[in-house]
């Protein structure tokens, strides 16, 4: 498993056509910047996004988490993409369209080939009913840094409506949720929030994914930010709480005792652990 900063909260797509907006991507305050290759850039353009990326990598890498999104491994322009960036300015590779821990080996072999360090870590998006079925591979394949969530893509690819609260919508961000944490890696990445002047449908949106068990959300607009931040951040109860917590079960640990009462609440490992979590999140 490849090794994540502390948070994850905000991951936000810039089109890698546009050098401008690159730039000002990684002074809006997203924990990570998705340089995106694929479905924001026409076929046409592919050549000139990957020239304008790769320009940006060289500029502004080290300032901030920067990844790039490239065309799916069933794409002959997946390798291109790999092979025409200087991936070793590249924190992370997001791969779209995962249906199973093959489509991780060709995107690692491309690496590979285009003498890309071979540590470099995959994000790979679950947005067809393959990936869902085949996620707990997904999560286990090496390198991997998290799991993110393409809602409207397998809505698509089951024919039913992305807003309709579908069970199998629901049942695909639980798998996600699970098989991150039983692979040990960061929470998974939420969808984007597509109404980009409604922040209180994406502070609800993100609430959700965050009551949901994801670390945080893919985001198309920097106005999408600071709320995402925000609701994907501890709150001050929550920290004052887990300092309470995790101060309680030291002076017990120091006297013998296991589980015990605090505030009227049973306190045992598991409660101990959410609360250290919720201060390594800080």
């Amino acid at each position: 498993m490849a090794e994540l900063a502390p948070e994850v909260r905000s991951a936000l797509f810039t089109p890698g056509t546009e050098a401008a907006r690159l730039r000002k991507a990684v002074t809006v305050g997203a924990d990570v910047c998705i340089f995106d290759l694929e479905d924001s850039v026409p076929l046409e353009r592919a050549v000139e996004a990957r020239q304008t990326v790769s320009r940006a990598l060289a500029e502004l890498h080290g300032r901030g988490q920067i990844w790039v999104r490239v065309h799916p491994s069933s794409s002959p322009q997946m390798p291109e993409d790999l092979a025409a960036l200087p991936l070793d300015r590249v924190d992370a590779v997001m791969l779209p369209k995962v249906g199973g821990a093959h489509d991780v080996v060709e995107c690692r072999t491309a690496i590979l080939a285009a003498k890309g360090p071979p540590d470099l870590p995959l994000v790979p998006i679950i947005e067809s009913a393959a990936g869902v079925l085949n996620v707990i591979d997904i999560a286990r394949s090496v390198e991997i840094l998290c799991l993110a969530f393409g809602r409207f893509d397998l809505s698509a690819d089951l024919g039913i409506d992305p807003e309709a609260g579908s069970p199998a919508l629901a049942t695909a961000r639980a798998a996600i949720v699970l098989a991150s944490a039983a692979a040990g890696l960061h929470p998974g990445l939420d969808s984007p929030w597509l109404k980009i002047d409604d922040l209180e449908g994406l502070r609800a949106a993100a609430q959700q994914g965050r009551d949901d068990g994801f670390g945080g959300m893919l985001l198309i607009h920097p106005s999408h930010v600071d709320t995402v931040n925000q609701v994907f951040s501890p709150t001050a109860d929550e920290v004052t709480w887990a300092r309470g917590i995790v101060a309680s079960a030291g002076e017990a640990e120091a006297v013998g005792r296991g589980a015990y009462a605090r505030d009227g609440q049973m306190v045992d490992e598991a409660v101990v652990r959410r609360a250290r979590r919720i201060l390594h999140q800080r």
